[in-house]
């Protein structure tokens, strides 16, 4: 990379990383940079200003193979689930659980942010990670209250990450829209009652009585939403008469009015299925890339 790419480069760091900050919307911000020898460097309590101050130490971390890191600082109001696909991001706003924030970790791994619109107890906020992992397919490991997430912006310097190029892949902001998910009353209700089952208390005592309960379809989404189908479901479909390139066009028809970005969409296409016959995998990633956005086009 040549000197005079620099000032873009970090420019647009900087925008995505304090654009997911911002949707987060916690007023302060742990920071955590590990180091290829294993070492954590942690920065607590910090602002977005702070963060936003501390961009070019973070870059020169990231360069020499750290992982930048973030949560949210204290009690928490949000809640991550890591390792999600395409598939299961859909699935998540299908149902009602829209997430605020979305960063593609690496090609066709997403990590969610989801608000709750409440500060929240470390033990409901761990049962609310746990159960949302388990709900929507994501890790369980990185299931707990404070677990932290990627900060857009920065490559992710794993080693099984590593792009066919042999270049890092960035850690890219998908989606900031800040918002609360419809389904968090219901949800938060669902979790509390949970956690009173298991301590053997009536769950009327488990939160306040005002508190609304899943059953009384609280928030936007509540109904039941149709489901998103697979990308295999259309492949298989014997209207397509076996031709796959106008399966992918309708799945991702389907897929962009459940609500999909063009980013899952193409990762979505790119995992389905060997598109060896496309080219090399830069013409696989562009026949996924016009797939998703003709659809979205399609759908306005």
């Amino acid at each position: 990379m040549s000197d005079d790419t620099l000032p873009d480069s970090r420019v647009i760091a900087a925008r995505v990383a304090m654009d997911q900050l911002e949707a987060m919307a916690t007023p302060a911000f742990d920071i955590g940079v590990k180091r290829i020898d294993g070492t954590m460097l942690l920065r607590e309590g910090w602002s977005a200003k702070q963060v936003l101050k501390s961009l070019l130490w973070l870059r020169r971390e990231n360069l020499n193979r750290g992982h930048i890191y973030v949560r949210p600082a204290g009690r928490l109001g949000i809640s991550l689930v890591d390792d999600l696909s395409a598939e299961a991001i859909a699935r998540m706003k299908a149902a009602g659980f829209a997430p605020a924030v979305v960063v593609e970790t690496s090609p066709g791994n997403f990590q969610a942010w989801l608000r709750h619109g409440q500060m929240l107890d470390e033990a409901t906020a761990t049962r609310a990670a746990k159960l949302l992992a388990q709900r929507f397919g994501g890790d369980p490991g990185s299931a707990d209250w404070r677990h932290f997430g990627r900060l857009a912006g920065f490559t992710n310097p794993k080693p099984s990450r590593q792009l066919a190029s042999g270049l890092r892949p960035f850690a890219r902001l998908i989606e900031a829209n800040g918002r609360v998910y419809g389904r968090a009353a219901a949800f938060l209700a669902e979790v509390r009652a949970e956690m009173a089952r298991d301590a053997g208390m009536p769950e009327e005592i488990s939160g306040p009585k005002d508190t609304p309960t899943a059953a009384e379809g609280v928030g936007e989404g509540a109904a039941a939403a149709p489901p998103l189908r697979s990308l295999e479901d259309f492949h298989s479909d014997p209207r397509f008469g076996g031709d796959l390139h106008r399966a992918d066009l309708a799945w991702a028809r389907h897929a962009a009015a459940m609500g999909l970005s063009a980013a899952e969409i193409q990762a979505a296409i790119l995992q389905a299925r060997d598109l060896a016959k496309k080219g090399d995998a830069s013409r696989q990633r562009q026949y996924a890339r016009r797939t998703a956005v003709k659809a979205l086009r399609q759908t306005e």
